[in-house]
């Protein structure tokens, strides 16, 4: 019985005087500073930014979306540069288990010498599947860091141009016609 009345009493509650907004020394907490003063990262900042983080860049420079286009890019190529960094390494203690495997059936065969269990380990055809597997891990990784580099880079020079065109006017149209002329207009205030 003394569960109910506690939650109704939490629930009839009304608030206190003293909590209550009204219109009168309400204090801003923040001021809008206009447009004159708000500064923008120089077009090398934004570089610097964008090739240190990709978005980082673009953020700065008012330009979001491009910045999470960057961001995402560069994460998923993080991703498979991690995985077939992973795979890679499955890869490789594969190879070490049967050529283990392989090294001591020879042994228990007879075979010591090192030159004779490299030359069978190297016409097993299960070694050299791994090993040619091992092969196109460790290019995979290589190409997935080359993108991860140029899409880093790539960041850092589109946050640069943004950066120089930020100030660019507005009123720029690009129109096509049925003809395929193309024409681009600027408009320019005067006076």
């Amino acid at each position: 019985m003394t569960l109910p009345l506690i939650v109704l009493a939490l629930s009839w509650g009304t608030p206190v005087s003293a909590q209550e907004v009204t219109g009168e020394g309400v204090v801003q907490d923040s001021v809008d500073l206009p447009d004159s003063l708000i500064t923008r990262p120089s077009p090398a900042g934004a570089f610097l930014r964008g090739s240190i983080i990709p978005g980082w860049g673009h953020a700065a420079s008012g330009s979001l979306t491009r910045g999470a286009f960057y961001f995402g890019i560069e994460a998923a190529a993080g991703w498979m540069v991690f995985k077939t960094w992973r795979r890679l390494g499955v890869a490789r203690n594969q190879v070490a288990l049967w050529e283990e495997r392989v090294t001591a059936r020879l042994m228990s065969e007879g075979i010591t010498e090192q030159e004779e269990i490299d030359a069978q380990l190297e016409q097993h055809d299960e070694i050299t599947r791994l090993r040619g597997l091992v092969d196109a891990r460790s290019e995979q990784r290589e190409d997935w860091a080359a993108v991860a580099i140029f899409f880093l880079l790539m960041s850092g020079v589109d946050a640069f141009v943004s950066a120089h065109l930020q100030d660019f006017p507005e009123p720029l149209t690009v129109e096509g016609d049925p003809r395929g002329t193309i024409s681009v207009t600027i408009r320019v205030p005067v006076g």
